[in-house]
């Protein structure tokens, strides 16, 4: 197949969720197929990704995109009724870009990465390709509408519904695509519950499994990581939740015990919570390391949508987990079962004391979820599941094709 995938971030570093979705699910599309991404750049620093891509065989084209361009358009929003964060990535540049590229060249699938690619589907015309698909990855109305419900601050919270109300608006343009994919049944089911109507596909988050390959080693018993890319806000929130209503009462417990939060580029208020029982390290350029140096991994979330990569990585290691159910809703059935949930602080606070407390959990439960988790999860799976699915669609379209045509002859 002759792939085009737009998305509105350059694929790389692999280190955000929809960063690292696209590296992975072009690198394994690109095995058997033609891939071609089509992306934004801000400045010429960018460009030099390009090179990751080229050595997998898959061709990078890209679009400027200025700040002051994202910022003009976000600001003239507020009189219209598009979404704010897909005003941000609105682009005549490319849109023209997105319909030359399409007539050019023959694609058999066109793959438009989250809900602001959405307004460049091109469609309608000879040159259109057979298949476009839209993959919203997660609900983003559902993320609001979760957000909204736990905000305490009434200015934001208007705000934050003002976006939720154009987001689920804008969640309909789906219906003008083939097939909408999404990463987990929670969010699938809350789409179609609000009326969607176009064939709904999972096309989950997976799991690198030559890099989070099982390792036996040493780890700290009073460590307890959390992980995640830090302005995104419901990391934001659920670092600053444990720091200041969980962590407290565990140290009560055991006063040794270490909080590590990792991720990159973490706000002002996410370093002032650094003390000595609290290390706030910005980016690690080895994530796995830190993992599987920890006692445990945290994911309080109080809300969000899809499925979390630091649960599943986690597992994937074989490092217990202690999560909320918030946290674990998008994961596919029965994963659930290797994760301790807990949603008050109090058992919270005990489940975390508990693992740290039992090493023998690590050689028990979490060893059957490591095996789990990369026969369902590994992004070869994924990728090959949904490489089946492009090429039945690509012969059911054909073949309407066809017999449209000899009809009219």
């Amino acid at each position: 197949m002759k792939i085009l995938i737009i998305t509105t971030r350059i694929p790389y570093p692999p280190f955000r969720g929809d960063k690292l979705k696209i590296f992975n699910l072009s690198k394994q599309l690109s095995v058997r197929n033609s891939v071609t991404i089509l992306t934004f750049y801000r400045n010429k620093k960018h460009l030099e990704d390009k090179k990751v891509f080229d050595s997998l065989g898959i061709e990078i084209k890209f679009v400027k995109l200025s700040i002051i361009e994202s910022l003009y358009h976000t600001f003239f929003a507020v009189f219209g009724s598009l979404p704010f964060q897909t005003a941000f990535y609105k682009s005549n540049k490319m849109k023209v870009k997105v319909e030359n590229e399409i007539k050019n060249n023959k694609y058999d699938v066109v793959y438009y990465h989250l809900i602001r690619s959405a307004q460049y589907l091109f469609r309608n015309s000879p040159s259109a390709a057979p298949l476009n698909i839209i993959d919203y990855t997660d609900a983003v109305s559902l993320y609001l509408k979760r957000l909204s419900q736990i905000e305490k601050n009434f200015i934001k919270r208007y705000f934050i519904k003002v976006e939720q109300r154009r987001v689920e608006q804008y969640e309909l343009i789906a219906e003008k695509f083939h097939s909408l994919f999404i990463c987990s049944k929670v969010d699938r089911d809350f789409l179609q519950k609000r009326g969607i109507k176009i064939n709904t596909n999972i096309l989950a988050n997976g799991v690198d499994v030559d890099y989070f390959n099982e390792q036996s080693s040493s780890y700290d018993s009073e460590k307890i990581i959390f992980t995640g890319n830090m302005p995104y806000y419901a990391n934001y929130d659920a670092a600053i939740y444990f720091a200041k209503e969980i962590f407290p009462k565990i140290l009560k417990k055991n006063p040794n015990a270490k909080f590590y939060i990792t991720g990159q580029k973490p706000p002002m208020k996410i370093k002032s919570l650094a003390s000595k029982n609290i290390f706030v390290t910005g980016f690690v350029k080895n994530l796995k390391a830190e993992y599987l140096n920890s006692a445990v991994n945290v994911a309080p979330m109080r809300f969000g949508a899809g499925t979390l990569n630091k649960v599943i990585e986690s597992i994937a290691l074989g490092v217990p987990v202690v999560a909320t159910s918030m946290a674990v809703s998008g994961l596919p059935q029965g994963l659930d079962k290797y994760i301790f949930v807990a949603d008050s602080i109090d058992d919270f606070a005990q489940k975390v004391v508990d693992v740290m407390t039992n090493p023998n959990i690590r050689l028990q439960l979490i060893e059957d979820g490591k095996k789990n988790i990369r026969e369902i999860l590994s992004w070869e799976k994924i990728v090959s599941d949904f490489e089946d699915y492009l090429l039945s669609e690509l012969d059911k379209t054909n073949a309407i094709r066809t017999n449209a045509v000899k009809f009219i002859e």
